[in-house]
């Protein structure tokens, strides 16, 4: 099975909403980039059982999402704020080639903030 980034994210969104079994498999898959095999011989359930709860899981997840939207929103907001810092950094730039030194520092300070706050996510 193919690992996205946007599973890993909704396993951090959703996780803790699923069932015992479900969110020690997913956990297992995405934390510990254990196989379905590894995972069987690790927890005792049988290599279908781990299957199992690793599909419904993330179905489960897939469905919070549908109806939360948290990993939309989480998208929307760093893309956003990565839009805001490519224009504090164009006025920054175009302040600092005018000479509005103490401006094009703030402007660039804020435009790190920006980066910053979208990359702790």
């Amino acid at each position: 099975m193919r690992k996205t980034v946007e599973e890993q994210f909704l396993f951090d969104f959703y996780g803790e909403l699923l069932s015992d079994k479900q969110k020690r498999v997913l956990d297992y898959y995405y934390n510990d980039d254990l196989s379905i095999a590894e995972i069987a011989e690790l927890t005792g359930l049988t290599r279908q059982g781990v299957y199992d709860a690793h599909k419904r899981g993330r179905a489960q997840m897939r469905h919070y999402e549908e109806k939360l939207g948290l990993y939309a929103r989480f998208v929307k907001q760093r893309e956003g704020l990565a839009r805001i810092a490519d224009k504090l950094l164009a006025v920054a730039s175009a302040e600092a080639k005018q000479g509005n030194r103490l401006l094009s520092q703030s402007l660039f300070a804020l435009e790190k903030e920006a980066r910053d706050l979208r990359d702790s996510y």
